[in-house]
């Protein structure tokens, strides 16, 4: 690929990372700030647009949105991850690691929750790791990794 076609898929797809991670943060902010006020009976920030579908739901039922909604955007950041490297690379193999990659990375944080389901004690903290690795997992981060591991693995293969 001509550097200059791949320089601009990077700015194109970096600027799609942002804007996904921002619509993100957007929505879980909002779910926080309500699930927070229902939990200790305050006041909670007025929901505008399409979050204003949240008003209704009680504190369980934004728990599960929450859990959905990370789901969701794993899934999603995956996709971008996979479409971002097949964009540069053209090979089906670097995005079926990609998934992967991000796959095991999800399943890494899985696994904190259910560590802290069973060693009760354990849940606070495992949920802080587990929330910290999911956060890394819908960041560009990963596609950064996976771009500069494949780039230099391809270099040395010559």
């Amino acid at each position: 690929m001509k550097k200059g076609k791949a320089a601009f898929l990077l700015i194109l797809f970096a600027f799609s990372f942002f804007a996904l991670g921002y619509f993100r943060n957007y929505i879980f902010l909002a779910v926080n700030d309500r699930a927070a006020a229902l939990y200790y009976h305050g006041e909670s920030h007025p929901l505008n647009g399409i979050l204003s579908i949240f008003k209704s739901f009680s504190y369980a039922n934004l728990i599960t949105i929450k859990w959905v909604l990370t789901f969701l955007f794993s899934l999603l950041f995956t996709i971008l991850s996979g479409v971002t490297i097949y964009s540069v690379f053209q090979s089906k193999h670097y995005v079926y690691e990609s998934v992967a990659f991000n796959s095991l990375v999800f399943i890494f944080s899985l696994l904190f929750i259910a560590i802290g389901e069973i060693i009760h004690p354990f849940l606070n903290q495992a949920f802080v790791i587990s929330r910290s690795i999911s956060h890394f997992e819908q960041s560009p981060i990963l596609t950064i990794i996976l771009l500069s591991a494949i780039f230099f693995d391809k270099k040395r293969q010559g």
